[in-house]
C-alpha cells in the first residue's frame, strides 16, 4: 500500500502547511535484523516554555529513525528503544535548564506499517483515530498519569495494533478538536485526504495540530502531500520559470523532501542553556583509517574549472570502466612479472603462456584483498561485540544487587538491549548464558511460566489452514479453519492427536443446508447419550450441531425482535446460550438453550458500547466483554427492577507483580481471545497473539501469571515469529493448546 500524509494545522486562527516534528523515516540500506519490511512515521510534539527550532526537531527525529532501524528484534522492542532515547535526551535537556525555569514536555506518536499490519506506540496524552469500513476506532493511553517524555527516568509508552486496509485513514493528534465527534469521523470514510482535511478544518477552532495518514493501493510509497492552497500558490511561480524546483502535487513528492539525509541531532537551546548533545559518532572499525574530510572552498581556493561537455551516461560509464580495468590489469601484470621474475631463473618468466600470466594478474590481487578484508572485518566485529558484551555484563552485575523490583526490571531490560546489540556481531556461549540468566530473572519478576510445547496433530494440518478457534474437551480437540469455515476433529491417541477424516461440520455437508462459514464453536449445552455435541455459529445467526460419525444438523434460531446484526461470538453457561452481536450492540440470551423462543437482551437500561467487542465469556451472572483494543467490560445480570443489570466499562486489569501490586495492568499489544475455566480453579485466560502469551487472570481480573513457550515459536512454513491465532485450555486445566498459522501445539499446564 501507499501511505499518503497531509497535515491538519492551524495556529492563532491561521492555517499552516507544515508541522515541525513530523518525520517520514528513510530506511537505510542495511537495517538491523527484523527491520527491513518496516515503514516508520514519527510525530513529535514539544510543549512547555523551552521550545526547539524546526531544524532541531528534524535532526532529532532523523537520529531517532536511525536508532529504530539499527535496533534488532521485535517492533515493540525497537519502538521502546526510540522512546527511551528521546525520553533521556529531553530529561537531560530539562535538567540543564532547571535553574532557568524552562521545561519541555515531549509527546510522541510512532507508527510502523508492515504489510497490512499497523503497530502504534504513543507516549503521553495523545490520540489516534482509525477510520475504516468497520467504523471508527480510538487509541489512547487510558492511564491518566501518563504525562509524556522528559520529566522522569521511566518512559511511558502505550502500544496498540490493528489491520490497515486500503482507504483506511489514521488521524494523529495531541488534542482532538471538540467538533471531531465519533459520528463526524465515521462519516469521513471513503473521502480523499484533501477533502478530509478541509472538512475537519472547517469545523475546528483557532488551534489545531494533527496529521492525517491514508492508505491506498499502490507500490509501497510513503509521501507527504501539500495542501491544495499551497499547490495553487506555487503553480504560477513554476509556470513563470521563477523556480527550478519541481512543483509538488498531491500525487508526487521529491525524494529529497520526503527523506532528508541523516544528520546528527543538534538543537538550538534557549539563551543561556547548553545545546542538546549531538548523536555519538558510529563506532569505527579497529585499524580503519580516519575518515577523509572533503576540501572546503574558501575565498583563497580557486573555483573549480568549468565542467567538460556532457556525454552519454552509458558511454561515460563504459569509458570509465575501461580506463579503470586497463589500469588495474596493467598494474597487476607488472606486479606479477616482477614477482615471478624473482622466482624464475633467466628467461623462464617469458616462457609462461599469456593466459597463465593474465589469470595470475587477476587472481593474486583478489586473494590478497579477500584475506585482508576478512581479517579487517573479523577484528572489527570482535571489537564491537566486546564493547556491547562488556556493557551487558556490567548491567547484569548492577541488576543482581537490586532489591527494588522496578529497578531490577529496568536493569535486566538494559542487559537484553546490550546483548541484542552484541549478538549482531557475534553469538558466543557467554552471551547465550547471560541471555538465559536475564530471561529467567525477568520471568520471575513478571510471573512468566515457560512451557515446552510440542506439535499436537500427527502429520500436521493442510498448509492452507487458518486456525481461528480451538475447543478442547476431555478427549478431543476441535479446530475451526477460517479458510473454509469448517471444523476438524482430532482425537487423543495417547501420543498426541490424530485427525478424524470422517468428521463433518461446516458448510457443504449433507444436513448443513444454508449454513455459512462458521465463526465460532462451543460444546453444546444440551447433553445427550451420544457424547459430546459441538455447536457452530455463522455470521447470520444460524447454528450447526455436529457429532462424530453423523452428518451435521442445521439448527434454526428464533431471531431477536430487532433482527440480527452480525454475530461475532457465542458461549454457554449453566445451560443458557449467549450470543454477542456487536453490530446490534447486543448480547442475546437463550434461556435453557430453547432456540424456539426469542432471546432476551442481557441488559436493561444501561447498555455499554459494543461496536468493537470481539469476544465474550460468562460466569454465572457475570458477563465479560473483550474489546479490540484489549480493554474489558464487566456486567452483572439482574432481573430485579430495584437493582438492574450494571456494567463497568472499562474494568481495569489489576497487576500483582512484585513492585506493581495494585496498579493497573495495560495489555500491549491487545488481547484478542479469552476463555473462562470452571472449578477447581475458575479463571479467565486471555491471548496476547504477538508475544505468543496466554495471560491468566482471576475472575476479578487480577493478574496471576503468563504462560509462554520456552522460546518464540515459528510457524511450520515461516522463518518469522508467527503470531498466535487461537488457544484453548482443557476442561481439567491440565493441557494448553495454541495455534500458530497452520500448526497446533500443546503443553502440560504446571
Amino acid at each position: 500500500m501507499d501511505l499518503n500524509l497531509i497535515t491538519i494545522a492551524r495556529q492563532n486562527g491561521e492555517d499552516q502547511s507544515s508541522i515541525p516534528g513530523l518525520h517520514l523515516a528513510s530506511r537505510p540500506r542495511r537495517p538491523a535484523r527484523g527491520r527491513r519490511p518496516d515503514r516508520l512515521i514519527l510525530y513529535f510534539i514539544l510543549v512547555g516554555n523551552a521550545p526547539m527550532s524546526p531544524e532541531g526537531q528534524d535532526q532529532l527525529m532523523t537520529h531517532l529513525a536511525q536508532t529504530y532501524y539499527k535496533t534488532p528484534g521485535s517492533v515493540t522492542a525497537a519502538l521502546r528503544t526510540v522512546a527511551e532515547n528521546l525520553n533521556q535526551s529531553l530529561l537531560d535537556r530539562n535538567l540543564r535548564a532547571a535553574s532557568s525555569g524552562r521545561q519541555g514536555l515531549g509527546l510522541l506518536i510512532m507508527i510502523v506499517v508492515r504489510d497490512d499490519h499497523l503497530y502504534l506506540a504513543q507516549c503521553g496524552p495523545t490520540h489516534t483515530f482509525l477510520i475504516s469500513t468497520k467504523g471508527m476506532q480510538r487509541f489512547e493511553d487510558p492511564n491518566p498519569t501518563s504525562r509524556g517524555l522528559g520529566i522522569g527516568r521511566s518512559t511511558p509508552i502505550y502500544y496498540s495494533q490493528a489491520t490497515l486496509n486500503p482507504d483506511d485513514t489514521l488521524i494523529l493528534t495531541p488534542r482532538p478538536d471538540p467538533s471531531w465527534s465519533t459520528i463526524t469521523l465515521r462519516s469521513l470514510h471513503g473521502q480523499g485526504p484533501h477533502d478530509i482535511r478541509q472538512h475537519l478544518l472547517s469545523q475546528a477552532g483557532p488551534e489545531v495540530n494533527a496529521v492525517l495518514v491514508q492508505a491506498k493501493a499502490g507500490s509501497g510509497k510513503t509521501q507527504l502531500l501539500l495542501p491544495k492552497a499551497v499547490i495553487a500558490a506555487s503553480a504560477p511561480l513554476a509556470a513563470a520559470g521563477e523556480s527550478r524546483a519541481t512543483t509538488r502535487t498531491p500525487e508526487s513528492t521529491t525524494p529529497a523532501e520526503l527523506h532528508p539525509e541523516p544528520i546528527a541531532p543538534v538543537e538550538d537551546a534557549p539563551a543561556g542553556e547548553p545545546a542538546l548533545a549531538a548523536a555519538p559518532e558510529p563506532l569505527q572499525e579497529p585499524g580503519a583509517p580516519p575518515p577523509t574530510e572533503p576540501p572546503i572552498q574558501t575565498a583563497e581556493t580557486p573555483a573549480p574549472a568549468a565542467p567538460p561537455p556532457k556525454t552519454s551516461p552509458t558511454k561515460g560509464a563504459l569509458a570509465a570502466a575501461a580506463v579503470g580495468l586497463g589500469a588495474f590489469f596493467g598494474r597487476g601484470a607488472q606486479s606479477t612479472r616482477s614477482f615471478l621474475g624473482r622466482l624464475l631463473p633467466g628467461e623462464g618468466l617469458y616462457t609462461l603462456p599469456s593466459s597463465v600470466m593474465f589469470f595470475t594478474a587477476i587472481a593474486v590481487p583478489l586473494v590478497v584483498v579477500t584475506i585482508a578484508t576478512v581479517v579487517y572485518f573479523q577484528r572489527g566485529r570482535t571489537g564491537q561485540y566486546d564493547v556491547y558484551y562488556a556493557q551487558a555484563v556490567q548491567s547484569a552485575g548492577f541488576a543482581r544487587t537490586q532489591t527494588d523490583p522496578n529497578a531490577a526490571q529496568e536493569a535486566w531490560d538494559s542487559v537484553f538491549t546490550y546483548l541484542d546489540q552484541a549478538e549482531v556481531y557475534s553469538i558466543t556461549p557467554e552471551s547465550l548464558a547471560l541471555r538465559a540468566e536475564t530471561q529467567q530473572a525477568l520471568d520471575m519478576l513478571n510471573k512468566v511460566v515457560r512451557l515446552e510445547f510440542n506439535s499436537a496433530i500427527a502429520g500436521g494440518l493442510p498448509v492452507t489452514a487458518q486456525v481461528t478457534r480451538l475447543l478442547a474437551t476431555a478427549s478431543d480437540l476441535y479446530i475451526l479453519d477460517a479458510s473454509g469455515g469448517d471444523v476438524w476433529r482430532a482425537f487423543d491417541t495417547g501420543k498426541g492427536y490424530e485427525l478424524d477424516t470422517t468428521y463433518q461440520c461446516g458448510p457443504g455437508h449433507p444436513g448443513s443446508q444454508g449454513i455459512g462459514p462458521l465463526i465460532d464453536i462451543i460444546v453444546s449445552p444440551q447433553e445427550d447419550d451420544r457424547g459430546v455435541n459441538i455447536l457452530g455459529l455463522d455470521s447470520a445467526g444460524n447454528l450447526l450441531q455436529c457429532h462424530p460419525g453423523e452428518p451435521p444438523v442445521f439448527v434454526t434460531l428464533a431471531a431477536p425482535s430487532t433482527g440480527w446484526g452480525q454475530p461475532q461470538a457465542f458461549t454457554s453457561d449453566l445451560g443458557n446460550l449467549y450470543i454477542l452481536d456487536p453490530t446490534a450492540n447486543a448480547v442475546w440470551i437463550y434461556w435453557n438453550s430453547d432456540f424456539t423462543q426469542q432471546p432476551q437482551l442481557f441488559f436493561n437500561e444501561e447498555v455499554p458500547p459494543m461496536q468493537n467487542a470481539i469476544d465474550l465469556a460468562v460466569d454465572k451472572g457475570d458477563l465479560y466483554l473483550l474489546h479490540a483494543d484489549g480493554h474489558m467490560t464487566l456486567c452483572t445480570f439482574s432481573n430485579l427492577e430495584v437493582s438492574p443489570t450494571r456494567c463497568t466499562d472499562p474494568t481495569p486489569y489489576a497487576d500483582s507483580r512484585p513492585g506493581r501490586e495494585g496498579q493497573v495492568l495495560y495489555p500491549h499489544p491487545a488481547f484478542n481471545q479469552m476463555q473462562s475455566t470452571r472449578p477447581p480453579d475458575p479463571s479467565l485466560y486471555l491471548l496476547d497473539p504477538s508475544s505468543q502469551a496466554i495471560y491468566h487472570f482471576s475472575l476479578r481480573l487480577t493478574y496471576q501469571r503468563q504462560l509462554r513457550p520456552l522460546s518464540n515459536l515459528d510457524s511450520a512454513n515461516s522463518t518469522e515469529i508467527e503470531p498466535a491465532s487461537a488457544f484453548a485450555i482443557s476442561p481439567d486445566n491440565r493441557i494448553v493448546f495454541m495455534a500458530l498459522g497452520d500448526q497446533v501445539i500443546y503443553a502440560g499446564m504446571p
